[in-house]
C-alpha cells in the first residue's frame, strides 16, 4: 500500500515527497535496500526514480547501480525479473546524462531478456520500449524511433500512451515532418499527473517553430515553460529543453526582424 502511494506521487510529479517516503520506508525496514527483500528493492528503485525526476541523474545512476549489484545475490527468478525493471530506470538515467548509446544497449538487453521469460512483465516491456524511443531520438535516429513508437502505441494506455505519442512527435520533428508532428501533438491526450506537464506542448512548440510560425511557437513554448516551472521539480530535463527551444525561437525572431 505504501509503495503504491509512492508510485502515485511520482505519477503526480511530486518527486520530492516520493523520495522522502521511499527513504522513510527503507529506514523503517532496518536493513540495506535490496538483498532478499523485493518490497524493499521496489522502494529503493522508486527512490532512484524520484531522484532522477528531480534532475539528479548521476545520483540516480549510482543508486540504481548499487541496487543491481545487490540483486545479483542471491540469484533467483524473482530477483532477476525485478532487476530488469531497475535496468530500465538505469537506462532512463543514462538518457538524462546524455549517454543514449549506452541507454539503447541497456534497453535492448532488457527486451531480449524479457523475450526469454515465460511470463514477461508487459509494464516493464513497455517502459523499455519507451526508453528505447528516447535513446534513439537522442542519437538522431528518428526514423527508428518512429517505427518503435508507432508499433508500441496500440498496446499502451494512459500516461504510457501519452509518453509514446510525445516520443513519436519528437521523431517526426526530427525528420522535418512538422505538419505531421503538430497533428499528432494536437490529438486528445490522456489525463496525466503533474509529471507530464508540458510534454505535449513542447512537441507542438517545436513543430510550430519548424513550420516558421514563430509567434505561435513562442506563445506555446512560454506556456510550456510556465507549466514546467509550476508543476515539475527544479532541474527537470523538460524545463531545460523548453528553455533551449524558447531561446532558439526568440533568436530566430530577432534575426528576421
Amino acid at each position: 500500500m505504501v509503495l503504491r502511494g509512492i508510485s502515485e506521487l511520482l505519477r503526480a510529479g511530486r518527486a520530492e515527497e516520493a523520495e522522502a517516503q521511499a527513504r522513510t520506508f527503507q529506514g523503517a525496514a532496518g536493513r540495506a535496500s535490496g538483498r532478499g527483500d523485493l518490497t524493499n528493492v521496489t522502494a529503493a528503485m522508486l527512490a532512484g526514480r524520484a531522484v532522477l525526476a528531480q534532475g539528479r541523474p548521476a545520483q540516480a545512476l549510482c543508486e540504481l547501480d548499487g541496487l543491481l549489484a545487490e540483486l545479483a545475490e542471491p540469484p533467483s527468478m524473482r530477483h532477476y525479473a525485478t532487476s530488469l525493471a531497475v535496468r530500465v530506470n538505469r537506462a532512463l538515467a543514462l538518457c538524462h546524462l546524455e549517454r543514449p548509446s549506452e541507454a539503447e544497449t541497456e534497453c535492448r538487453d532488457v527486451l531480449n531478456a524479457l523475450a526469454r521469460i515465460t511470463q514477461p512483465s508487459v509494464k516493464v516491456e513497455l517502459a523499455a520500449l519507451l526508453c528505447l524511443v528516447h535513446a534513439l531520438n537522442d542519437q538522431g535516429r528518428h526514423e527508428a524511433a518512429e517505427t518503435i513508437a508507432r508499433g508500441t502505441l496500440s498496446r499502451a494506455e494512459g500516461e504510457a500512451a501519452m509518453a509514446l505519442s510525445c516520443g513519436l512527435v519528437r521523431s517526426l520533428n526530427g525528420q522535418g515532418r512538422h505538419e505531421e508532428a503538430l497533428a499528432e501533438a494536437r490529438k486528445p491526450a490522456p489525463e496525466h499527473g503533474r509529471g507530464g506537464a508540458g510534454a505535449v506542448g513542447l512537441g507542438a512548440a517545436t513543430a510550430l517553430h519548424g513550420l516558421g510560425r514563430r509567434t505561435e511557437a513562442e506563445a506555446e513554448a512560454r506556456q510550456v515553460l510556465a507549466d514546467c516551472e509550476q508543476f515539475l521539480p527544479p532541474g527537470h530535463r523538460r524545463t531545460q529543453q523548453t528553455r533551449e527551444l524558447l531561446a532558439r525561437i526568440t533568436s530566430d525572431k530577432l534575426n528576421t526582424e
